[in-house]
């Protein structure tokens, strides 16, 4: 079960990268309806853990699947809403980790699963690495588009120089 759904949430992520709406908005809905649905949405709520120290944030950073799926929420987002200034990029972090509290929110919810707000850090750290494929991305695509430029400008010259 927990393969088939790691694929649908694959299968939504490819097709909302492709510009798909309907799956950008189905890609966070399933993600934050997983944990109800795991438990048949026969809820248990549990208190959520808040404690934060040192080392829990250390640990929490061996928490690859949330700095994965975060990294990857920010990238689909990111190419969905076009943000294209920093205030903007920052808007786009908030966002992220907004998801981030709902699903742990969703999972205190399921009872099943664990609400603790040290998962947050590798929250951050997926959206970070997210935000960084961003603008590794743009910077790549600007250098492309100047390339092409600077190419057709010295053709330009070249063909009016010599007349042809």
């Amino acid at each position: 079960m927990t393969l088939i759904l790691s694929l649908i949430f694959l299968v939504l992520a490819i097709l909302a990268i492709r510009g798909s709406r309907w799956a950008y908005a189905a890609f966070p809905l399933s993600i934050l309806l997983y944990f109800p649905a795991s438990v048949g949405f026969r809820m248990d709520p549990k208190s959520c853990d808040l404690m934060v120290n040192r080392p829990l944030a250390v640990s929490s950073l061996n928490n690859y699947p949330h700095m994965i799926l975060f990294c990857v929420f920010f990238v689909v987002t990111a190419g969905h809403f076009r943000f294209s200034r920093w205030r903007s990029l920052g808007l786009l972090i908030v966002l992220t980790l907004a998801m981030g509290a709902g699903m742990e929110i969703a999972q205190g919810l399921s009872g099943t699963h664990h609400c603790k707000a040290i998962d947050l850090i590798p929250d951050s750290v997926g959206a970070l690495a997210g935000l960084l494929i961003v603008l590794l991305w743009a910077a790549a695509a600007r250098a492309r588009l100047r390339g092409r430029a600077s190419t057709k400008v010295r053709a330009g010259y070249k063909n009016n120089l010599f007349g042809k």
